[in-house]
């Protein structure tokens, strides 16, 4: 798998404003586990690299 990145400029701005959705509902909903699940969304536009995006590339060029 390579670490490359596969994010456009619009798929990190989406993927923030979902990070930021989630951390939100969690916090004010009083589900403090929720907030944890914006990590993820977090590093994802962070880094620019989806793994899920990776493999589903990858199986497009093999089969």
């Amino acid at each position: 798998m390579k670490f490359e990145y596969n994010l456009s400029m619009a798929e990190i701005v989406v993927s923030y404003l979902l990070m930021m959705a989630v951390i939100v509902v969690g916090i004010f909903s009083g589900q403090s586990w929720l907030a944890v699940l914006g990590l993820p969304l977090f590093l994802r536009g962070l880094m620019g690299w989806c793994p899920l995006k990776t493999l589903l590339q990858q199986g497009k060029t093999n089969g």
